[in-house]
C-alpha cells in the first residue's frame, strides 16, 4: 500500500475520534501519553498536533483548566 495514501486514511478524525479527544483531554489535560492511550489507532504527533490546531476552536486551553 502506498504509504502516503496510508497516512491520509489514518489521518482522518471522526467524530467518535474527536468525542474520545475531548473526554481523554479533560480527564487527562494535556497528558497525551495517556489521552494515545484512548486512541491507540492515532500516532502521538497526530494527537498533538490535532490539538494544537484545534484548541482554540474546542476552547480546550479554557476547559482544561
Amino acid at each position: 500500500m502506498d504509504y502516503e495514501m496510508e497516512y491520509k486514511k489514518r489521518n482522518v478524525w471522526t467524530i467518535k475520534d474527536i468525542k474520545t479527544f475531548i473526554i481523554a483531554i479533560l480527564k487527562y489535560a494535556k497528558n497525551f501519553e495517556h489521552i494515545g492511550e484512548a486512541l491507540p489507532h492515532k500516532t502521538s504527533k497526530e494527537i498533538v498536533f490535532f490539538y494544537h490546531t484545534f484548541k482554540k476552536l474546542i476552547n480546550l486551553k479554557h476547559e482544561i483548566k
